[in-house]
C-alpha cells in the first residue's frame, strides 16, 4: 500500500524537460573528467507554492517567476 502512495504522489512531480536533463548529463560527463562532484537532480518542495518538482539547484518551481531573480546563475529570492 505504501508503494501505491509513493507512485501516486510521484505523478504530481513537475519534471525537468528532456533537453535540460541531457544538458546536465553532458555537464556531469565533463565534471567526471575534471574529478568534480556530479550535478544531482533531486525532487524538491517549492518554497513558494509547496509543490514537488525536479531540480538541479533551484528552490522554486517557477511559479513565482516575478519574485525570483537570478544573479550570476544563482536564484535570489
Amino acid at each position: 500500500m505504501l508503494e501505491k502512495q509513493d507512485m501516486f504522489s510521484s505523478n504530481r512531480v513537475k519534471l525537468l524537460p528532456p533537453s535540460v536533463v541531457k544538458d546536465i548529463e553532458l555537464k556531469n560527463h565533463a565534471r567526471k573528467l575534471a574529478n568534480l562532484a556530479p550535478i544531482k537532480i533531486r525532487v524538491r518542495t517549492c518554497i513558494a507554492c509547496a509543490n514537488l518538482f525536479e531540480s538541479a539547484g533551484n528552490r522554486t518551481c517557477g511559479c513565482n517567476s516575478r519574485a525570483t531573480g537570478y544573479i550570476a546563475g544563482r536564484e535570489i529570492i
